[in-house]
């Protein structure tokens, strides 16, 4: 082969593997691209969170599906007094007629018995019946329960609806307080390393003892230990945030709001001075509703002393037949008619209707005694909530302040360490006093946080119910 062919075809080959390799480049870059654009982060604030699970958690759902089966209900109720019409067909095949004896009144001898058979082998009828209720005092009373039993399907729609706000409310938290965990950890993890290094190059270079290099390092070791537990913590609270919303587990979200910024919207003073409404508390309504089912119950056992009165009409076409031709129409079907009232009147019942009255009248005591225990119960509920939110808030500045003193004293001792007038114990003690000042913080503003949802939910106080009130 000539020697020119050989390098054009060198050249082509040349070619060929730079045009493969951008390409590869050019596909890896677009297909990287393109998952990219497939990954989506979804940014959620704390009210749309709210928002989100109140449309599409599974309890609502659930809620929702509770007061779809109480309309049912409502209308069931309402169509038994509506006209009935109940249609029916029936065959009859007389293998054996039925043999009765009768006085022989054909050859006029009375004293006689003979035997006779009566009827056809096939018999078919056709019948029609329509029943209207009249008057039923249970019906006039169910129709007022079934209203009752929509409302409380509604009430407990919306004490699902609050359970969810107060649920998914405290995990927003739980994921902040775990966030700035990780932030206060991560800063200090960052400083005790820096601490640790330099103490060791002062050990390399005789400056101090090995022992000092050692209690830092297992100070950093602990701290690790520490933000990796957060850390594990804070992808479970995401996941349990995912679930309560009903949003599928393996979708990305990151959280909007700031926890600084929500601490700094909690007024107390606006807690102090708002007052506990009973009348608009959901446990208290639903025990409301509760009471109302019960004094229909009472009402519906007293309505069964009374008649029952129905109105029905019948149309029968009936055929006699000694052959099965039924299907033949030119043959004779005979027509029956009856229009009727029926009077049911209960007038004895052993005691059974009376013991039934007797215990639907000791269920109602029952629900008003309920109902009273629960208006003290809130009450005082709602006074140890707000005890408790500033009992919280009081600690909450005092942790704060706390954290502050803590890290004075440690900046201090590690200037006295440093010029040689502290001993590494004091260091790693004053370290682990201003980590337990950061950690105590951090409960604080979880608890200030959780006092605060615990009362917001036993006021409805929740910017989600608020806009769908107005």
């Amino acid at each position: 082969m000539p020697k020119q062919m050989i390098t054009k075809l060198n050249r082509r080959w040349r070619v060929h593997l730079v045009i493969t390799v951008l390409w590869v480049i050019t596909a890896g870059f677009f297909s990287n691209f393109v998952h990219a654009q497939v990954i989506r982060v979804r940014e959620f604030s704390l009210q749309s969170v709210q928002k989100y699970a109140v449309d599409y958690s599974y309890e609502t759902k659930r809620s929702q599906l509770d007061i779809l089966g109480a309309r049912k209900k409502m209308r069931e109720t309402l169509l038994t007094g509506f006209p009935q019409l109940y249609s029916s067909v029936n065959y009859m095949n007389n293998l054996e007629l039925a043999t009765v004896l009768i006085p022989n009144i054909f050859e006029g001898n009375f004293d006689e018995k003979i035997p006779v058979q009566f009827g056809t082998q096939h018999n078919a009828s056709v019948n029609f019946v329509l029943n209207q209720l009249v008057f039923n005092g249970s019906y006039i009373v169910g129709l007022k329960t079934a209203k009752i039993f929509r409302q409380l399907a509604d009430r407990n729609h919306e004490r699902t609806q609050l359970d969810i706000l107060e649920t998914v409310t405290n995990t927003y938290y739980l994921i902040l307080v775990a966030e700035e965990s990780e932030r206060i950890l991560s800063s200090n993890l960052q400083n005790l390393e820096r601490t640790h290094y330099e103490i060791r190059e002062r050990y390399k270079e005789g400056f101090v003892a090995e022992t000092d290099a050692d209690l830092i390092q297992i100070a950093v070791t602990k701290l690790k230990n520490g933000l990796q537990a957060i850390v594990r913590q804070k992808e479970i609270a995401f996941k349990l945030l995912k679930f309560q919303m009903g949003l599928d587990l393996n979708e990305q979200i990151v959280l909007t709001d700031k926890l600084e910024d929500i601490l700094q919207r909690i007024d107390i003073s606006e807690t102090e001075d708002a007052e506990f409404n009973l009348e608009q508390n959901i446990d208290y309504k639903l025990l409301e509703t509760q009471e109302k089912l019960s004094e229909m119950a009472l009402k519906n056992e007293k309505a069964k002393y009374f008649p029952t009165i129905s109105a029905f009409y019948s149309f029968q076409w009936n055929a006699f037949r000694d052959e099965f031709t039924f299907f033949n129409f030119k043959e004779d079907w005979y027509r029956t008619q009856v229009l009727g009232l029926n009077v049911s009147i209960p007038v004895f019942t052993s005691g059974v209707q009376k013991a039934k009255v007797a215990q639907a009248s000791i269920a109602l005591e029952q629900a008003q005694n309920a109902k009273i225990q629960a208006s003290q119960g809130l009450a005082v509920e709602a006074a140890s909530a707000r005890s408790t939110l500033d009992t919280a808030y009081e600690n909450y500045l005092n942790t704060k302040e706390n954290v502050e003193l803590s890290k004075k004293v440690y900046d201090a001792t590690l200037f006295k360490y440093n010029e040689g007038v502290a001993s590494s114990l004091d260091l790693t003690q004053a370290h682990d006093q201003y980590l337990a000042a950061q950690s105590d913080f951090i409960q604080a503003m979880s608890g200030l946080l959780t006092a605060k949802n615990k009362l917001d939910r036993l006021n409805s106080n929740y910017q989600t119910m608020q806009a769908k009130d107005e």
